[in-house]
């Protein structure tokens, strides 16, 4: 739904509307830190996750009744900020959260998270972003774009830790086919 929009602010406040921005309510989740980062689930949208700035453990935040409850579904995450997140497209159980320190995977809703640092390593990811149902790219901080094949909970390649799973591809699979850009590369380009 296009009326619905979330905002988070410096000091943990954090607001959304249902009309497009007529009318905003004010959600009170806890931490008063940066609010990094929002995500509206995209088949449920009273499921909300946000994530927040902060050398602490409560940095990941979830309602699933539009913002009238929260709880922190940081479980063992590192006490980093958490600057991405992402949902499997096709699966609202498999949750993506980068952080300062690496990409972490929940396969279970936020419950717990894991990681394998065969990718990126541990480098802060700023961004994750789906391509089609099975590719997920994570933008970091100084080493590139990144992207892993995710297919029925699986990920193969190289470039990017997504969980406990994940299976290493064969070096000649992983070379990297630049030169495409960061946005040709978000926009779903198939040729790099």
């Amino acid at each position: 739904k296009g009326d619905i929009i979330w905002v988070g602010h410096n000091r943990g406040n954090v607001y959304y509307t249902t009309n497009g921005g007529q009318k905003w309510t004010e959600v009170n989740i806890g931490p008063k830190r940066t609010v990094n980062r929002i995500l509206i689930d995209k088949d449920n949208h009273r499921r909300v996750l946000v994530a927040f700035g902060g050398y602490t453990r409560d940095n990941l935040y979830l309602t699933e009744d539009g913002g009238g409850t929260w709880r922190d579904i940081s479980g063992k995450l590192p006490e980093v900020p958490i600057r991405g997140l992402a949902r499997h497209p096709k699966n609202p159980q498999w949750l993506y959260a980068g952080t300062e320190v690496g990409l972490y995977t929940s396969e279970n809703g936020g419950k717990s998270w894991s990681t394998k640092n065969d990718g990126p390593g541990t480098v802060s990811i700023e961004e994750l972003v789906w391509v089609g149902n099975d590719t997920l790219l994570a933008a970091t901080h100084g080493r590139g774009i990144f992207r892993a094949k995710v297919v029925g909970g699986v990920a193969t390649g190289r470039n990017v830790s997504v969980g406990n799973r994940a299976q290493p591809r064969k070096a000649s699979q992983t070379k990297s086919k630049m030169p495409c850009s960061a946005n040709d590369m978000l926009r779903g380009a198939r040729n790099c």
